[in-house]
């Protein structure tokens, strides 16, 4: 039987040692919570689509864009990492010197577009690097997910091209049909049944420093059409005389219509050929043609319906 000294030795031990174990675990606790302080525990979704990031994949993080320190030794996010040149979430007019301070070439080009021209003129919805290339979840070009991908670049320009209250607001006055009379195009067939060497937008229009088709330097610019479809990888060597590189670009042209055009002089230059005194030529031709098939399957369905009904009553004589 151990004597009382004993016991109170054991006692005091046993409660030194828990003790000393409480203070490790909290201790332990403390120091995992100051290592696993990260964007992650009040912006989940946005560092799990992060993770898919190129720029996540070259060891790039939330601080590089975002700016503050990422190096927290504190247990409170908020703490340290807000701090200094932090500039949490910046406003569509910074987002390219966000960008610019990786991609300065890239930046100097699409600081030459008709997008960035908009924003100067005070219109923020217009196009930014994270339109086109996505926000936190910017993959390759290369790869088939990327929202820049050759194949996906039409459905990421239509999202701001097809829409009607961005592109017809009187300071854009741009066409809403462009997605869909590309639809129409050679290009878009292909290029939906899985062909890749076909164009789509940005190989017409280029990519940062997409121009209107009215300024000179402009890839699409009437004089400069021969030059961009005879370009390498696409139809070199090709003879564009004047006639053909003034056509419609899109096959298929809403703008068309059986409106009586009397005064060509506030035409584009592309519809006026199109017009023959005041008919709009190409809209009566579509008309003449549909009507004409239309007849055509008519006559020759007829003619099949009454020579069933003939047989029919000829088999009944018999």
């Amino acid at each position: 039987m151990l004597s009382p000294a004993k016991n109170l030795y054991l006692l005091l031990k046993n409660k030194y040692v828990l003790i000393l174990v409480l203070l490790i675990s909290v201790f332990t606790s403390i120091g995992y919570a100051q290592e696993d302080v990260s964007c992650y525990h009040c912006h989940t979704k946005v560092v799990s689509e992060f993770r898919n990031n190129v720029h996540y994949q070259k060891g790039f993080t939330c601080a590089d864009c975002h700016g503050g320190n990422d190096q927290s030794n504190a247990s409170v996010i908020s703490y340290n990492v807000m701090s200094g040149n932090f500039i949490g979430r910046p406003n569509r007019n910074n987002i390219t010197n966000v960008c610019s301070k990786c991609h300065p070439v890239e930046t100097n080009d699409y600081k030459m577009s008709i997008h960035w021209e908009q924003i100067k003129k005070g219109h923020p919805e217009a196009a930014t690097c994270t339109d086109c290339h996505g926000i936190h979840e910017i993959r390759a070009i290369s790869d088939p997910n990327s929202s820049s991908n050759h194949a996906n670049s039409p459905a990421t320009c239509a999202k701001c091209h097809s829409n009607k209250e961005m592109m017809s607001a009187w300071y854009y006055g741009i066409k809403t049909d462009r997605f869909d009379t590309y639809k129409e195009s050679f290009h878009w067939r292909a290029l939906d049944k899985g062909y890749t060497l076909v164009a789509t937008c940005s190989d017409c229009h280029g990519n940062h420093n997409t121009k209107s088709h009215t300024d000179p330097a402009s890839t699409t610019y009437l004089d400069n059409l021969p030059k961009t479809c005879g370009k390498e990888k696409c139809h070199p060597g090709v003879n564009f005389d004047a006639k053909i590189a003034s056509g419609l670009v899109h096959d298929k042209e809403s703008l068309h219509t059986g409106e009586l055009v009397f005064n060509k002089s506030n035409l584009e230059p592309q519809m006026k050929d199109y017009y023959l005194g005041p008919f709009d030529l190409a809209y009566w031709i579509a008309i003449f043609f549909k009507i004409l098939t239309t007849g055509v399957i008519g006559i020759f369905a007829g003619m099949v319906i009454l020579d069933f009904f003939s047989r029919i009553k000829i088999h009944k004589r018999w």
